[in-house]
């Protein structure tokens, strides 16, 4: 049956005993089926240049095309099919061949979040990544208006129009991005998950102007008496991981993330082991915590006998270095210009000028001893035992801190120290 199909038309049709098509007479190969429950539903029959004749539903029929395809819609459907048809393409196919490529394809919210728990496993080749975290949130900031993009979607461009008004500002911090955005990437192509890296061929941010900050006596004091003083009402486990920090030299994420199972007595001696997955160059450190830091770990201690030594305030998990990050930057601080790492390189100046060797503080800070050559040796070969140099280089720190602390250290004139290097 051949009809110029109108609305009015298909709601006058009724079922009978058989199913039978109603052809539209303005759209070659579009009819309309009626099954004998009444239900209608579109079908276009169409010959590929050179084949034979499919013929294929397009849906429910809905005169009205509240609850189906309607007519005017039904034919637009129809005339594309037939017209890729007549130049020898199923477009039907086609469609369905770029949904499956679609479904494929992983947004980048999705990339992010499958690589931020493959560098987190400690199934992981080489342990769980110390910075998982930190590198995730990293990729988030850097590709927040992107995230529902699909990864290999994004281009060149788009990573230089994302990290080149960062990089205006914070160098350092946009080479960082640009970075992580490549390692993920070429996680990403081992995995299948992406065919190419965006960032491969563009030019690096630098590095930025390295650090060289170091406290002088008057500014140790003034930071110590700032957190004795509350610290602007900072959290207290922050403030106690600072004074450790700077009673250690230890990096912050390193103090921040003490576990009590990583403390232990031994005779009247209280040891720190910091365990190779929480250690920058996966290496176990042993530290004898002495004079004021035993002090603040065992004050730490009366509270929190098992898990996390230092937590957020509202809830149980550990201390992050971000953590303590972002409540310095909420407050006025005593020293300008100032981050945790200063406090690091304040320790180990300081025992420079102590005349301890850089050996040994290498030992006390978690850093290779020696040169590229000889570090070879220090890792397959010797095996000495520094506990008693790292013991007495902290003992001598901690009694320099208290004497700077109670005022009683030489006045320093300049900020920074240039270390010399190791032999």
């Amino acid at each position: 049956m051949n009809r110029r199909l109108t609305a009015t038309v298909l709601s006058a049709l009724r079922p009978k005993a058989a199913a039978y098509y109603v052809s539209d007479d303005q759209q070659v190969g579009l009819r309309v089926r009626v099954a004998p429950s009444g239900v209608m539903t579109w079908n276009v029959a169409y010959r590929i240049k050179g084949g034979s004749t499919k013929s294929v539903s397009l849906g429910l029929c809905d005169p009205n095309g509240r609850n189906g395809l309607g007519l005017a819609n039904a034919r637009d459907r129809a005339s594309a099919i037939v017209k890729a048809a007549r130049q020898g393409r199923d477009l039907l196919s086609e469609e369905i061949e770029a949904r499956k490529a679609d479904e494929g394809r992983i947004i980048l919210e999705k990339l992010i979040e499958r690589y931020a728990k493959a560098i987190s496993s400690p199934n992981r080749r080489g342990g769980q990544l110390r910075t998982a975290g930190e590198i995730e949130r990293r990729l988030t900031r850097a590709l927040a208006s992107k995230l529902q993009m699909a990864a290999d979607d994004l281009s060149r461009a788009d990573i230089s129009s994302l990290l080149d008004p960062v990089a205006d500002e914070h160098p350092r911090e946009a080479e960082k991005r640009r970075q992580v955005i490549g390692a993920m990437y070429r996680w990403g192509i081992a995995k299948g998950y992406a065919t190419t890296d965006p960032t491969a061929g563009t030019e690096g941010y630098g590095r930025g102007n390295p650090r060289d900050r170091v406290l002088t006596p008057d500014e140790i004091k003034a930071f110590w008496s700032w957190l004795d003083a509350g610290a602007e009402s900072m959290p207290l486990d922050c403030v106690t991981a600072l004074r450790l920090q700077l009673c250690t030299g230890a990096r912050i994420g390193e103090i921040a993330g003490i576990d009590a199972s990583e403390l232990r007595f031994d005779g009247d001696k209280l040891i720190w082991t910091l365990p190779p997955p929480r250690s920058k160059n996966k290496q176990e450190r042993v530290t004898p915590l002495v004079g004021k830091a035993r002090e603040l770990v065992e004050a730490a201690l009366v509270q929190r006998k098992r898990g996390n030594v230092f937590r957020t305030p509202l809830s149980d998990r550990a201390l992050t270095s971000t953590d303590v990050g972002h409540a310095l930057k909420k407050r006025a601080l005593p020293c300008p210009k100032f981050n945790t790492h200063d406090l690091r390189r304040t320790v180990v100046s300081v025992m420079d000028e102590l005349g301890i060797s850089l050996d040994t503080i290498a030992a006390v800070v978690g850093h290779q001893r020696g040169s590229r050559d000889t570090r070879t040796l220090v890792r397959h070969y010797s095996r000495p035992r520094l506990d008693n140099r790292v013991e007495a280089a902290l003992v001598a720190w901690d009694r320099r801190l208290m004497e700077i602390i109670g005022g009683q250290a030489e006045r320093q004139q300049s900020t920074v120290v240039i270390l010399r290097a190791t032999p």
